[in-house]
């Protein structure tokens, strides 16, 4: 059997394996039954749900034609998990506010069509929108600004 769609394929382990992992981690927790569901039930059913669209997925490469996997690029990838623990350092000791714009900002340098207007446009749509539904709609105890 040959691979067709080389990516599909990728894609499909991909999401198999995720699932396997979650599955191992929730099987610390009880699942208990359909009647009397336990904390480790639901991660286990939605598991299984990735796993088969993974093998879906994986199977599918054998009969569709498709891409080939792209080149690697490490940049977005790394600058994006910076950005993530950024936005944690700096929501800790800054408040909401600075850690938006701070994602976005160090976001925006993964992407070489990234423009800065378009990128300050969305620091300011964000923050907004953060604000709005995290602190003012849900409630969270979030602090927007930093503490004097």
């Amino acid at each position: 059997m040959r691979i067709r769609s080389p990516k599909d394929f990728w894609a499909g382990l991909f999401f198999i394996a995720v699932a396997l992992g979650f599955i191992g981690l929730s099987r610390q927790y009880g699942t208990g039954n359909m009647h009397r569901m336990g904390p480790g039930l639901f991660p286990t059913l939605v598991s299984v749900l990735l796993a088969s669209l993974g093998l879906i997925i994986s199977a599918r490469a054998f009969v569709v034609d498709g891409p080939p996997v792209p080149r690697f690029h490490a940049r977005p990838i790394i600058v994006s998990l910076a950005a993530i623990a950024l936005f944690g350092m700096a929501l800790a000791q800054f408040g909401l506010i600075a850690a938006v714009a701070a994602l976005v900002l160090a976001g925006a340098v993964a992407s070489r069509e990234s423009r800065p207007l378009e990128t300050l446009g969305l620091v300011i749509a964000l923050i907004a929108f953060s604000a709005l539904v995290f602190v003012w709609l849900l409630g969270l105890p979030i602090r927007l600004w930093p503490d004097a």
